[in-house]
């Protein structure tokens, strides 16, 4: 499922729900960043202010023989959003999570070839999330992910719950229990695969 998103957009409107130091905040990420698991990234709350969190909830592995092993878990299915590990957050501790595009992956004929996708006209997405407080890692975000709508059904079997304007407000006040295919419009592009380090240069991230 999604494991990369994308920050940096120079317009596109924002719901009433975000305040101003908020639209300010996110039209000052000019520059794209490539958010990946454990990074931190922006997430918009329900009083309408950002919060900086690291993506993803920490859970113990089962098993570990000398020491604690713990895996990061960035992605909430919303069929599963009752169970023990969603169910607090889901129910008391929800956000937005902003993006400019996600990336999904696909079969190329060299290997995986990431898909960006993103709304039409520049549009920000807007993506149901829930957070925790952990304990080392501070307050971490974790994104809700649901069935696909058309435009993503070929390439995999979910996708990010992106919320349409008339979802926003319910959704953050507690009141938006299900979710189903995305009715936002949605186009994508192949491109670079950005997890590959180009020739004689160290990290990309």
């Amino acid at each position: 499922m999604c494991t990369a998103y994308e920050l940096g957009k120079r317009g596109g409107s924002f719901p009433d729900q975000v305040k101003a130091r908020a639209m300010k905040e996110l039209l000052a990420l000019v520059g794209t960043s490539i958010i990946r698991p454990t990074l931190p990234a922006p997430v918009l709350m329900p009083d309408g202010e950002l919060r900086t969190m690291a993506w993803g909830f920490r859970r113990p592995v089962p098993g570990g023989k000398t020491k604690q092993l713990w895996r990061t878990i960035v992605n909430s299915r919303e069929d599963k959003l009752q169970g023990r590990t969603w169910s607090k957050a889901f129910g008391e501790r929800r956000c937005l999570i902003p993006a400019a595009a996600f990336y999904e992956w696909t079969d190329g004929p060299t290997g995986k070839v990431p898909l960006r996708f993103e709304r039409p006209g520049d549009e920000w997405l807007w993506i149901a999330g829930i957070w925790e407080q952990d304990k080392e890692r501070g307050e971490c975000f974790s994104m809700v992910t649901t069935e696909p709508n058309e435009v993503l059904a070929a390439v995999h079997d979910r996708m990010p719950a992106v919320l349409a304007p008339e979802q926003i407000g319910p959704y953050l006040a507690g009141d938006l229990k299900e979710f189903g295919p995305s009715a936002v419009g949605l186009e994508f592009r192949e491109t670079a695969n950005f997890l590959k380090k180009p020739p004689n240069q160290g990290e990309l991230f």
